[in-house]
């Protein structure tokens, strides 16, 4: 294929937008005590089942799947994980406590995605102030995504959120981040 003056051009300019959108992105798995995904603070003071919910937040885009891990942190003790449970047209690989996830959704989606929950046996007796974060695969430096919208679909790092178990004053968790709609050319506007 013999590259002309045109050519590299367009792909420079299309390397360049794709690094512009790496570097702007808002996006992470993040984990939530609630299934709408508002609260980050995780209430372990009794004995029962409960559920961290996992979710892939941002502000632009649509994507089709995700790499991750979010084991069960040492500080939360008397807490067993019995489980993951995922949305039912998604396809995955792994589990949440392994050393990777690899989840591909339906389809290409818009952010926020919600992604499955993870399934806990408590006692009770978990410690204030235990942060419980999402991250990266064993393989990779950083939690991935994949955007459908530059082509090829390519992996884009991303952010691992937290949440955090028996919040209180001292140790506030994330706040949900922000969900704005857009358009393609209010993406189209960042680059002009």
């Amino acid at each position: 294929m013999k590259i002309t003056p045109v050519l590299l051009v367009v792909l420079l300019l299309t390397l360049f937008a794709t690094s512009l959108v790496q570097a702007q992105t808002t996006e992470k798995i993040t984990l939530y005590a609630d299934r709408a995904g508002t609260d980050c603070s995780i209430s372990d003071t009794r004995e029962g089942t409960l559920f961290v919910y996992m979710f892939h937040v941002g502000t632009t885009g649509t994507r089709n799947g995700c790499e991750f891990r979010a084991p069960k942190p040492e500080c939360w003790t008397g807490a067993t994980w019995v489980g993951d449970n995922f949305q039912p047209s998604f396809l995955y690989i792994g589990t949440s406590q392994g050393g990777d996830l690899s989840v591909a959704y339906a389809a290409c989606l818009p952010l926020p995605v919600y992604i499955g929950k993870m399934i806990f046996e408590v006692t009770g007796a978990a410690q204030a102030c235990c942060p419980y974060p999402v991250l990266s695969s064993v393989w990779h430096p950083s939690v991935l995504t994949v955007d459908c919208q530059i082509p090829p679909p390519q992996e884009i790092p991303i952010l691992g959120g937290s949440a955090v178990i028996n919040e209180d004053p001292s140790c506030p968790c994330e706040p949900p981040l922000a969900v704005e709609s857009t358009t393609w050319g209010r993406v189209k506007s960042l680059y002009n």
